[in-house]
């Protein structure tokens, strides 16, 4: 992602899109930031009332599921980039804190939610940041077996 494409995809002109980022970094956390709001929208939504850890693990793993491909693919897209600057994002960290528990596992059950999410996450890279093909049906078929290893 550049100050150039983000300017052209929003009809601005390249010097306002510096102006207002100041920098590369700063435009692709601003990106991230807009794409996990989004993200925690339709998360909340899945969720609804429940609090249960095997219920947040559950809207996670749809939201993710379900999630578009490209949209999937860009928010990927930007983390590599922020990664292969050295640059972490700390957000993003933060997110997945959240979103993980901590990924403390100290019983069988938590362990069971660990490995999910994490299956989950290694699915999600695989198919939007290696590119690895994989169509809708094997993706649905992936998330379900991932559902029915937590129950």
């Amino acid at each position: 992602m550049t100050f150039g494409s983000l300017a052209k995809a929003a009809s601005l002109s390249k010097a306002s899109v510096q102006a207002v980022f100041g920098t590369r970094e700063t435009m692709i956390e601003a990106l991230l930031t807009r794409w996990m709001a989004r993200e925690a929208e339709t998360y909340q939504a899945i969720l609804g009332n429940e609090s249960s850890p095997g219920a947040r693990l559950k809207a996670h793993l749809k939201s993710t599921q379900t999630e578009e491909t490209h949209v999937s693919r860009t928010a990927s897209a930007l983390l590599a980039t922020l990664a292969s600057s050295g640059n972490a994002s700390k957000e993003i960290q933060n997110w997945y804190r959240v979103r993980m528990d901590g990924l403390d596992a100290n019983d069988r059950e938590s362990r069971q939610r660990r490995l999910a999410f994490l299956a989950g996450e290694g699915a999600f890279f695989l198919r939007n940041l290696v590119g690895l093909e994989i169509d809708d049906e094997k993706w649905a078929s992936i998330f379900r077996d991932i559902d029915e290893m937590v129950g």
